[in-house]
C-alpha cells in the first residue's frame, strides 16, 4: 500500500508538471497572440476542457501503470495532485509574467476585461447607469486581482474548482476490481 501511495505521488507530480507547462504555453501563446484572449470566457472554456482532458489522460495512464483497476478516492486524489500542482507552476508563473515580464499588462487585462463585460451588458439591452455600476464594481474587484496578493488568493479558489474537476476525473477514472463469487 505504501508503495502504491508513493507511486500515486511521483506519478501526480510528473503529470501535475506536464499540466503546468501546457498552462504556461496556453497563456505564454494567448499573451503572443492577442493578450485579450486572456480574459474571454471561451478561452477559460476551451482551456478548462483542455485541462480536464489531460487530467484524465493521466488518470487513465496511473490506472493502466498499476494494474488497470483505480478506486474513485485513488482517481480523486490523483486527478486532485494533478490540478493542485500544476495550478502552483501556473501562478508562480503568473506571478513572473505580472510583476517581472510584463507589469503592464495586468492593467491591460483589467481594460479588455472591462470592455468585454461592457459589450456582453450592452448585448444584453441593460440600461447605460447599470452597465456604469457594473464597471465600477468589476473594476474595483480586478484591481487586486493580478497583485501578488491577489494571484495567492486566487490559488485557494482554484484549489476548489479543482476538487470539482478531479471529482469528475475520478468518476471517468475510477475501474474497480470485479468482484468474485
Amino acid at each position: 500500500m505504501e508503495t502504491q501511495n508513493t507511486t500515486l505521488f511521483n506519478h501526480a507530480i510528473r503529470w501535475g508538471g506536464i499540466l503546468g507547462a501546457v498552462s504556461i504555453l496556453i497563456t505564454m501563446t494567448l499573451y503572443a497572440v492577442d493578450y485579450t484572449l486572456m480574459v474571454q470566457l471561451k478561452t477559460l472554456f476551451l482551456s478548462l476542457l483542455i485541462y480536464l482532458g489531460l487530467v484524465i489522460y493521466a488518470g487513465i495512464n496511473y490506472r493502466n501503470s498499476i494494474g488497470g483497476y483505480l478506486s474513485f478516492g485513488k482517481a480523486f486524489q490523483h486527478g486532485f495532485l494533478v490540478l493542485a500542482i500544476s495550478a502552483l507552476i501556473s501562478t508562480i508563473f503568473n506571478i513572473l509574467l505580472y510583476t517581472a515580464i510584463d507589469p503592464e499588462l495586468p492593467q491591460k487585462l483589467t481594460d479588455a476585461s472591462i470592455e468585454n463585460t461592457r459589450q456582453m451588458m450592452e448585448n444584453f439591452g441593460a440600461p447605460e447607469d447599470q452597465i456604469d455600476e457594473a464597471l465600477e464594481q468589476a473594476r474595483e474587484r480586478s484591481d487586486d486581482q493580478f497583485s501578488v496578493g491577489g494571484l495567492a488568493l486566487g490559488y485557494v479558489w482554484i484549489l476548489v474548482f479543482s476538487a470539482i474537476m478531479a471529482l469528475i476525473s475520478g468518476l471517468i477514472v475510477k475501474k474497480n476490481e470485479p468482484e468474485t463469487v
